[in-house]
């Protein structure tokens, strides 16, 4: 299973975005994004909600779309 911090970090680089980009677009402020990236066995570690897991999956099914739309229309 993907931890959180996997998770992120590939959303990230699937994007093309830094994490502090993920998190902006994201609409989470820096700081709660960081916790978020911290193992689970550090102190400032916090679990991320489950609404979050789910919104980054969507920004990439929206990204993933619009590429191909954009290929259909060159084509």
């Amino acid at each position: 299973m993907t931890t959180q911090q996997e998770f992120l970090r590939e959303a990230a680089t699937t994007l093309g975005l830094t994490q502090k980009g993920l998190a902006k677009r994201m609409g989470a402020p820096w700081p709660t994004f960081e916790k978020w990236l911290h193992p689970k066995e550090s102190p400032n570690s916090r679990e991320m909600p489950q609404i979050a897991w789910t919104l980054v999956r969507e920004i990439i099914a929206h990204e993933k779309l619009k590429a191909r739309r954009a290929a259909e229309a060159r084509s």
